[in-house]
């Protein structure tokens, strides 16, 4: 399987980093190196998640963060990331924002 980040989900990565870099630097890269472990698992385990809110998604908590990843399986030979979202934000986010 082959892991691809959708443009929304690298947003979300990028706003953890903008978020949680500044307040712990070490903080920062746990975050991430948790996220790029689920990533990894995914890929050699597509279906770990369980069943997403929103049908055809598929949703993974990170562990010892807040954050989870919404991912789908469009085909048999990829999972698309669409969303590493804060675990209190609700999917798909309304268009006014996030709840």
């Amino acid at each position: 399987m082959h892991l691809r980040i959708s443009d929304d989900a690298l947003a979300d990565l990028l706003g953890i980093r903008d978020y949680v870099q500044p307040r712990s630097p070490q903080g920062y890269f746990r975050v991430l190196a948790a996220i790029f472990a689920i990533f990894d698992q995914l890929e050699a385990f597509p279906l770990l998640g369980r069943e997403g809110e929103v049908e055809t998604t598929r949703e993974m908590t990170v562990p010892r963060t807040p954050y989870r990843i919404i991912y789908t399986l469009p085909d048999q030979y990829h999972i698309d990331v669409e969303r590493v979202l804060h675990s209190k934000l609700k999917y798909p986010l309304d268009e006014a924002g996030p709840r």
